[in-house]
């Protein structure tokens, strides 16, 4: 898979789009889903600010507020599209909670991709059945990459 990495360099983070990848494979992995459905694939990360988060955040979602991540999805058929979509970090937010959460920040942000990636595989949390299998993937996929429990 393809990830383009927007803003990056301005979170001083030893994470590379090579360390990402690994991340995103687990969360495949974790999610049933072949690795090779996604060779030729593309996926847009970007860390924004407070103020560009809560301008997405009302525009899509209609909360006027900041928040830690947002993913938007091309097309929920992942077969037809070479982009899957796009997860919009605000780091300023995941620092915050990673502080508030006693997480160190660079797992706090993994934890967060996790996240934005499942949304993006079409897993949400809406319900409590489906916010509990979430989690449990979750959970599962930061111990696989030794990244701590996110919760």
């Amino acid at each position: 898979m393809k990830i383009f990495l927007n803003n990056f360099k301005k979170l001083n983070s030893p994470m590379s789009e090579n360390q990402i990848s690994k991340i995103l494979n687990r969360v495949i992995e974790a999610a049933g889903l072949k690795i090779e459905d996604f060779e030729n694939k593309e996926l847009s990360i970007s860390c924004v600010s407070e103020e560009e988060s809560k301008v997405l955040n009302k525009k899509y979602r209609g909360k006027n507020k900041p928040t830690n991540v947002l993913s938007f999805s091309v097309n929920e058929h992942l077969t037809k599209n070479l982009l899957i979509g796009d997860i919009i970090l605000c780091t300023e937010i995941i620092k915050k909670e990673a502080k508030e959460y006693s997480k160190n920040f660079e797992n706090r942000l993994k934890h967060m991709i996790i996240h934005g990636f499942l949304h993006l595989l079409s897993f949400n949390h809406e319900e409590d059945h489906e916010r509990i299998k979430m989690e449990e993937l979750e959970k599962i996929i930061m111990n696989k990459i030794s990244a701590g429990e996110p919760y």
